[in-house]
């Protein structure tokens, strides 16, 4: 009539209260450990990227100038703007922040990061004195370091008749 307390033909498997909480102190260590690692490695994984922006931004600058160079007609500078008129009458201006550089054309605007310290126009003659080029020389800060940036153009005999005439 009576049972006992103990039957084993109904009794199921299962994990002890301690065994769960010691499972779940061992998976909150893991976890903690893994939220460390994870936050160490999005901090370099930012810093990374900070730095490769830099220098995509010094390439992109250093693209862009040589390209409107190369394309454009005529080169002017002033004291914190540069500019570009092209054959057909479009416009290319580089304007100098404190921070950054803006390249204002008639299709986009581009942003570099990069600080302009000091810009030097010149004109200069080849070793043979055949040719006259204008030089632009322009002292940039990127990265907490300091470089110098140069860029010739050439100045075409037209050009030089056309200034001697003014």
């Amino acid at each position: 009539m009576f049972r006992s307390v103990r039957d084993n033909s109904k009794s199921l498997p299962a994990f002890s209260i301690i065994e769960a909480v010691v499972g779940m102190a061992i998976t909150a260590i893991i976890m903690g450990i893994l939220f460390v690692i994870f936050s160490i490695v999005t901090g370099r994984m930012l810093d990374f990227k900070n730095q490769n922006q830099l220098v995509n931004d010094l390439n992109r600058l250093t693209y862009s100038l040589n390209k409107d160079i190369f394309e454009q007609e005529k080169m002017t500078v002033s004291e914190s703007e540069l500019q570009f008129n092209g054959y057909a009458g479009e416009r290319v201006s580089y304007q100098f922040s404190d921070d950054y550089i803006l390249r204002n054309s008639e299709t986009f605007i581009d942003t570099f990061r990069i600080k302009l310290n000091r810009m030097i126009m010149d004109t200069v003659k080849s070793k043979s004195e055949q040719f006259v080029f204008q030089k632009i020389k322009l002292n940039i800060e990127s990265n907490e370091k300091e470089m110098d940036l140069r860029f010739y153009k050439r100045v075409y005999p037209n050009e030089l008749l056309q200034a001697i005439k003014k």
